[in-house]
């Protein structure tokens, strides 16, 4: 049966989409050795094949199927490109413990001083466990992802801070955690806060980040990876409202 539907330019797609494929590309090689070209290849792959799967009758734009598609092409890239050890996910494992214990014990979030203080190691050694945080995080979204976005896959916590006009956002569960968030968020340290906000919301690269706060890069990918511990361990502890 003919579609009632004209195909889609291809050609014109990726002109329409390519800024946001590189805006991706660039997010996502912050924290590995691959090199951002290689990254928007694989965005390209993902809106080809979005614009292959993509189905009309349903209720979703070709817009927000073709972002979720690149955005996981470039993830899936990633991971098939880098590989963790068990080792350092042991140590991110007992990194993120210590954040948890000492944050419940002070009643506030705490410093990476007081961190490396606690495990008995240097304040560098803890930076390089911390700029691995990122990558892990990139290649375990569902470890810190709520559901509920009618396609069965768990939504990224963090695209729920990202300040984007999505539907999914108006559902009552991700307004919550919405506000959850915002709230741990409010209550990190100044250039913590400054990090998250520069990256999730203005859409920052760790690049350009660094040169508004005068650190470097490889810095800004280490605050970040306290960041995701602190908000990890956050929300583990948080109980979303149900609808009855």
């Amino acid at each position: 049966m003919k579609s009632k539907y004209p195909p889609i330019d291809k050609e014109a797609a990726v002109a329409q989409f390519l800024p946001r494929i590189r805006y991706y590309a660039r997010k996502y090689s912050f924290c590995t050795e691959m090199e951002e070209e290689d990254l928007v290849s694989a965005g390209i792959i993902g809106l080809m094949e979005s614009i292959e799967r993509y189905d009309h009758s349903r209720n979703i734009t070709l817009s927000t199927f073709a972002d979720f598609r690149i955005r996981g092409a470039i993830l899936d890239e990633i991971s098939s490109m880098q590989w963790i050890s068990k080792d350092a996910l042991k140590k991110i494992d007992t990194v993120k413990k210590a954040y948890d214990q000492l944050e419940k014990k002070l009643g506030r979030s705490v410093t990476e001083e007081e961190v490396a203080e606690k495990l008995s190691m240097t304040v560098e050694d803890l930076h390089e466990i911390l700029s691995r945080v990122g990558l892990v995080h990139m290649l375990k979204l569902d470890d810190i992802g709520v559901s509920g976005d009618g396609d069965g896959r768990k939504l990224d916590i963090l695209e729920c801070v990202a300040n984007k006009d999505r539907d999914i956002l108006e559902e009552l569960e991700l307004k919550e955690m919405q506000a959850f968030l915002g709230g741990i968020i409010e209550s990190l340290p100044e250039r913590e806060r400054m990090v998250t906000t520069l990256y999730y919301y203005e859409e920052l690269t760790m690049k350009e980040i660094g040169k508004i706060l005068d650190i470097s890069e490889s810095r800004v990918c280490q605050m970040h990876g306290a960041v995701l511990i602190k908000l990890k361990n956050k929300i583990q502890q948080y109980v979303p409202l149900t609808k009855e």
